[in-house]
């Protein structure tokens, strides 16, 4: 039973406490934020035992084993860097952090304690990723050519919100970005084999607010097995957020790719359609959350003594890769 504290009282930490609280092999025993009486509430509010004045108090606990680092972005080279120097796991929200300096660091330390780092990238513990993956290496719709991806939503513009934010980590590509660009990555590393892929060629386009923030950007990656990514992030309009690729012998659509519903465990289906044929539905049952099963992977892989996941998983090597490509990303997008 891995015990952990969680580094931050917001929406996707009371999303995580929830799933810490149905996991098999996971326990809430601490929360820390910024405040310490919202630390109280959270605590009481959401079945957490303990709840500490400060991050550095509850990584100092040796009763707690792992931490949750999601504070706002700019916090979690921070905090994750706390947790790691007292000798705990860390799970981090995406971002890892906003440089790549930060993230060097980071894995830096995590070797030198011997303990698990890992970027938290949900989707890709809930099964309809691996079914994905299995079907790509399987060649059903024959030599990839193209993925298509998005992830958007409306939201009304507020610059004191941390989503339109520019000293909060704010906007489009780096809230969401990783989002369609991680998917791309898994495409392209499942259809030639599972090592991270990098893309030969990266373009973008945005729209950005006077604050300097990007309302809304579009990139095209291309991979040396000549796969080009469409993808798209948006806080401005809803979109079709749905995931398509595209191969010489056929095609697959995943109407949710990203299974992020916080509450109810997310039912995968995916519409494979070969060349001449009827598109056939393949449902993937599943009864967890993707937070509760990314949980429950992160607990395993500390159990078993391990310092790195296993594809589909976000490894260390894809956080690097990941990372670099998000701020190409924003500075085409912004022209630089």
């Amino acid at each position: 039973m891995l015990k952990w504290g969680i580094a931050g009282t917001g929406q996707i930490a009371r999303a995580f406490a929830l799933a810490l609280n149905r996991a098999e092999n996971c326990r809430a025993c601490g929360v820390a934020g910024r405040r310490a009486e919202k630390a109280a509430a959270f605590a009481a509010e959401h079945r957490v035992e303990r709840a500490y004045s400060s991050v550095e108090q509850m990584c100092a606990d040796p009763e707690i084993e792992a931490v949750y680092v999601c504070p706002p972005h700019p916090f979690h080279a921070e905090w994750a860097r706390c947790a790691l120097k007292q000798g705990k796991h860390v799970l981090c929200e995406k971002p890892m952090a906003l440089g790549m300096e930060e993230i060097h660091e980071m894995q830096r330390l995590a070797r030198e304690q011997g303990v698990l780092l890992l970027e938290g990238y949900m989707y890709r513990c809930h099964p309809q990723t691996a079914k994905l993956v299995e079907l790509l290496k399987a060649g059903a719709v024959g030599r990839v050519r193209s993925v298509e991806g998005a992830f958007s939503f409306r939201s009304e513009f507020n610059p004191a919100s941390r989503l339109f934010d520019p000293a909060l980590g704010g906007g489009a590509i780096w809230d969401i970005g990783g989002y369609p660009l991680s998917m791309a990555n898994l495409v392209a590393a499942a259809s030639s084999g599972n090592a991270p892929v990098r893309p030969e060629r990266l373009e973008a386009v945005g729209v950005w607010a006077e604050n300097g923030i990007d309302l809304l950007s579009t990139a095209l990656v291309c991979y040396p097995a000549g796969i080009v990514g469409r993808l798209t992030v948006s806080l401005t309009s809803t979109e079709d957020n749905s995931l398509r690729i595209y191969g010489e012998g056929g095609k697959i659509v995943v109407p949710d790719p990203w299974v992020c519903d916080r509450v109810n465990p997310p039912q995968g289906r995916i519409l494979l359609t070969r060349s001449g044929e009827a598109a056939e539905v393949i449902e993937v049952p599943c009864d967890r959350t993707s937070f509760t099963l990314e949980a429950e992977y992160f607990a395993s892989l500390a159990a078993q003594g391990k310092t790195d996941a296993v594809f589909p998983v976000m490894s260390a090597a894809e956080t690097v890769l990941q990372n670099e490509l998000l701020q190409e990303w924003e500075r085409k997008a912004a022209g630089k």
